[in-house]
C-alpha cells in the first residue's frame, strides 16, 4: 500500500514538473522573440541584413572608431575586427541580468557604439 502511494506521489510530481517546464519554455521563448524584435528595430538597415543573413552584426566603436563584430549570443560573442575586416580579439561583457540573447546584444551594441572605452575596460578577452 506504501508503494501505491509512493508510485501516486511520483506521478503527480512528474505531470507537475512537465507542466511547469512547457509554461516555463513558452514564456522562454516569448521572451526570445521579443528581445530579437526589440533588437531588431534597433539596428541600421544594414546590421539588420547582416544580422537576417549570417546571424551577426558589424559595430564601430565610438571612441576608437575601431570596429566590431557582435554574434548571436549572450557572452562571448563580440569580435573586434582588423583593418583587413578579419575577426581579431574576443570581447567578453555583457548587462547584468538574467537577459535574453537580443536583450544582450542590444545592450552591447549600445554600449559599444556610446561608450565603447568603458565597455572594453570591464571586457575580459578571450
Amino acid at each position: 500500500m506504501a508503494y501505491l502511494v509512493l508510485l501516486s506521489a511520483l506521478v503527480v510530481a512528474v505531470v507537475i514538473g512537465l507542466f511547469v517546464s512547457r509554461k516555463q519554455n513558452r514564456q522562454l521563448k516569448q521572451a526570445e522573440s521579443e528581445g530579437t524584435k526589440l533588437l531588431l528595430r534597433n539596428l541600421s538597415a544594414r546590421q539588420r541584413e547582416q544580422y537576417r543573413a549570417f546571424g551577426y552584426f558589424d559595430v564601430t566603436g565610438s571612441e576608437t572608431g575601431r570596429r566590431y563584430r557582435i554574434f548571436h549570443g549572450r557572452f562571448s560573442n563580440v569580435r573586434e575586427l582588423g583593418a583587413d575586416g578579419r575577426l581579431e580579439i574576443g570581447k567578453c561583457f555583457m548587462p547584468e541580468g538574467d537577459l535574453v540573447a537580443g536583450d544582450c546584444m542590444l545592450a552591447q551594441k549600445i554600449a559599444l557604439e556610446n561608450r565603447e572605452l568603458a565597455a572594453l575596460r570591464v571586457a575580459l578577452p578571450f
